[in-house]
């Protein structure tokens, strides 16, 4: 019963993290995968960004609520890469808000955002 349960619920949270990002400007397109996995995990985050002379960096956040993790990567104008990968190792069990932010020369900020969950036998 405990088995099916748990298949339950990664099956709902699976069609849950299916959904896009919220993200409304073309400049920012992210990927996180995988959507689904087991503690500790590693997550690898794909930032897809639009080259631009305005482009200073990205701040890129995972956050359960119990657990926080970030990391910024600094940008070179038009001349950064136009595909940025991050990975957060070790992340513990829990429903985690994967957050990147472009941040731009005067200080605008683009924002996409994918929910993932890391399963835990604790949780």
């Amino acid at each position: 019963m405990r088995m099916r349960t748990s298949f339950v619920v990664m099956a709902a949270m699976a069609l849950h993290c299916a959904t896009p990002g919220n993200a409304t400007d073309s400049r920012l397109k992210i990927d996180v995968s995988p959507r689904v996995s087991a503690a500790p995990a590693v997550v690898r985050i794909r930032a897809i960004v639009t080259p631009s002379a305005e482009n200073r960096g990205l701040k890129i956040v995972a956050d359960s609520g119990d657990y926080f993790r970030s990391s910024f990567v600094p940008l070179d104008g038009a001349d950064a890469a136009a595909v940025t990968v991050t990975s957060f190792k070790n992340l513990p069990g829990g429903e985690y808000e994967v957050t990147v932010t472009l941040v731009g020369e005067k200080g605008d900020e683009v924002m996409d955002r994918r929910l993932i969950m890391v399963t835990s036998l604790n949780r």
